[in-house]
């Protein structure tokens, strides 16, 4: 016999919604959309997606100084973007 679905009862209340879940370039941690900051590329500038509506790659960070620093060192930004060069000065996501 199989198992039953409980959604398929009369009045069952809906599943909730999960929100999506991103890794931090930084420290490799996972958290929600919510949570991280998406960092893009535009005009050879990595720049703070506040809206996280522009075009093309994006990368998620924590807003934590130190994982922008540990995803500097490992540069992972420019890997997650995938562009060969980054500049990233004025970047913060605290």
């Amino acid at each position: 016999m199989e198992p039953r679905d409980p959604s398929r009862d009369v009045g069952a209340p809906a599943p909730v919604p999960q929100e999506p879940v991103r890794t931090c370039v930084g420290c490799r941690g996972r958290g929600s959309r919510s949570v991280l900051v998406r960092v893009a590329f535009v005009d050879g500038r990595a720049v703070v997606d506040e809206r996280r509506i522009l075009p093309g790659r994006g990368a998620w960070l924590h807003p934590d100084p130190q994982c922008l620093a540990q995803a500097l060192r490992r540069r992972a930004l420019p890997r997650a973007l995938r562009v060969a060069e980054l500049d990233v000065t004025g970047l913060e996501v605290g």
